[in-house]
């Protein structure tokens, strides 16, 4: 069982132990004079930017007790809270706080990991569920022989956040206008994902409205989103409460 129940004291200690793995791998040394919040940020930092590859089982289980706590201290937003109107409500809540059975990211960046200066939904993800879920992710496209499907969802696990999966819809790279197969292929991505939902028995879903790819028409694709979710609940008999961040 993962011990949470962490002190400030103990947070500290976890948060030393952590940067000393990934200073080491990266051969770097720490100034001495760090504070406390220069250590956190540099660790965030250093967790966005390691190279994909072996994770320890002592590293996996620091950094889950870390996340674990300060996911805790953040609050957790409960399903419960909102009133749903047809099975779907609008929110600017932060998703990464959201109890529900998945969050749901568009992106066309394949791994998910940005340069640690961009301020980003899948960096804040990242950070907060942890180190797996990009190795989750690089396992699946590389069982696909590296070759993104872009009408299936890939779903990992939602490690140390409220909620339980994660699921990543790759968009392809927006050089021209939205076309209409860029359309119908996310309308499929988004039958896959509601196959994928009704056989796991998924309640509710949270889709991250803010954070789409660069180039794409967000008013267009929020729309096809929101529409495309409600006819597919109604088709597949589906009560799935849907949360859109905006």
């Amino acid at each position: 069982m993962l011990n949470v129940n962490l002190n400030e004291d103990e947070r500290k200690i976890l948060i030393e132990e952590l940067l000393n793995v990934l200073t080491k791998e990266n051969e770097q040394k720490l100034p001495n004079d760090l504070t406390d919040d220069d250590k956190r940020w540099i660790l965030n930092n250093l967790m966005l930017m390691r190279t994909m590859g072996y994770l320890d089982a002592e590293f996996i289980n620091k950094q889950d007790r870390l996340l674990s706590y300060e996911n805790a201290l953040s609050g957790i937003v409960k399903i419960n809270c909102f009133k749903f109107k047809k099975n779907y409500v609008m929110t600017n809540i932060n998703i990464t706080k959201l109890e529900v059975d998945a969050l749901v990211l568009f992106s066309n960046n394949i791994f998910g990991r940005l340069d640690a200066h961009f301020k980003c939904l899948e960096n804040e993800i990242l950070l907060k569920a942890g180190l797996q879920i990009n190795e989750d992710l690089a396992f699946k496209l590389k069982s696909d022989n590296g070759i993104v499907n872009y009408r299936q969802p890939y779903v990992v696990e939602g490690y140390n956040l409220p909620a339980k999966n994660i699921v990543k819809v790759i968009l392809p790279n927006l050089y021209f206008k939205f076309s209409e197969i860029e359309k119908d292929k996310l309308k499929e991505n988004l039958r896959n994902l509601f196959v994928k939902a009704k056989a796991d028995k998924w309640k509710s879903m949270a889709v991250e409205l803010s954070e789409f790819p660069l180039n794409y028409p967000k008013d267009i694709l929020k729309n096809i989103i929101i529409n495309e979710c409600k006819n597919l609940n109604k088709e597949y008999r589906t009560k799935i409460n849907l949360v859109f961040a905006e």
